[in-house]
């Protein structure tokens, strides 16, 4: 029953507001962070907010080593624009997410009749302490992995020293793996208790961690199915442009002098669906995840079947 609520609710609530879809389009550039961090450690490439923090230190190294003078203005102003376009990005990348997780809260009640620009203010008030999660949900999911978890793992591979290497292993398997797992979720969480409950950061930080240690099992299945629904939703869109620009090539070679044109109009026609593509699907992943937590905190909660089995027969493991 878990399962049959959330995701028809939340594909309703994205599929009746079309306004949202704006918010997913800037929420996708901080991706889907609980799959990548769940199924694929060994991805060294740095999420949004990571690479924003890697641009910001190397927008401050510049100007600490820039000389300032009229000859270097336009190097100063460039830098100074960079730094400008990252951070407004960040503002309104976090923003829509938090605008998101809200939407999952207020349904059709208020979201329906709020405009874009409120929706977006009610992001940006939650700006600071929802921020703060990512970074610490990037400073573990990417830093930490990057220059910690993976030279461990390069380390295990490489030592012929028993003792050492089951210390080490066990350590990381069962202690540092989990870790960047769950600060994931409690961060996804988080989000959730700033944006709905209203809480600080702290309180956020805290209560999130206690819903995950009682629901950790629906919150992996939820990531597993996500996992699955997000192949489903890449495999659609890459096939849409296929079926779409197939068409224009042949087109293009069959009357060559307007390939350029039927091409241009293939390549827009890619962009459209990409474009639409990613906001729809990064608002619904957004929304089930508000959504998920709403189900969580509800009173007379339903459950999951493989948490109803686990309840049952293994009950330590959800204490």
């Amino acid at each position: 029953m878990f399962y049959r609520k959330v995701y028809p609710k939340a594909w309703q609530l994205v599929k009746k507001n079309p306004a949202i879809w704006f918010f997913g389009l800037f929420a996708s550039l901080l991706g889907f962070y609980e799959i990548k961090i769940l199924f694929n450690f060994s991805d060294k490439f740095p999420d949004f907010i990571s690479a924003n923090i890697i641009s910001w230190i190397d927008i401050f190294v510049a100007f600490s080593t820039i000389n300032f003078g009229w000859s270097n203005l336009p190097d100063v102003l460039a830098l100074f624009g960079l730094f400008i376009l990252f951070s407004a990005l960040t503002i309104l990348t976090v923003s829509s997410q938090a605008a998101l997780t809200r939407a999952a809260y207020f349904k059709d009640k208020k979201t329906i009749n709020e405009s874009l620009g409120l929706q977006l203010n009610k992001g940006i008030d939650k700006f600071w302490p929802v921020f703060g999660l990512n970074i610490i949900n990037s400073l573990i999911g990417y830093f930490f992995v990057t220059l910690v978890l993976v030279p461990i793992i390069y380390f295990l591979s490489s030592t012929s020293d028993w003792p050492i290497y089951i210390i080490l292993g066990l350590f990381t398997f069962f202690v540092l793996m989990p870790l960047v797992v769950v600060i994931s979720f409690v961060t996804r969480y988080g989000i959730a208790y700033i944006v709905i409950k209203n809480q600080k950061f702290t309180e956020a930080f805290v209560n999130s961690w206690l819903l995950f240690k009682l629901n950790w099992i629906i919150t992996i299945e939820n990531a597993v199915t996500l996992l699955a629904m997000t192949f489903i939703a890449l495999v659609l869109m890459v096939s849409s442009m296929i079926f779409i620009f197939v068409p224009f090539i042949i087109i293009a070679k069959i009357i060559p002098v307007l390939s350029f044109m039927f091409m241009l109009i293939g390549f827009f026609l890619i962009a459209v669906i990409l474009i639409f593509g990613t906001s729809i699907y990064a608002s619904f992943y957004n929304v089930v995840w508000g959504t998920v937590f709403l189900e969580l905190i509800a009173p007379g909660k339903s459950h999951s079947k493989i948490h109803r089995i686990v309840h049952k027969h293994l009950p330590g493991l959800l204490k």
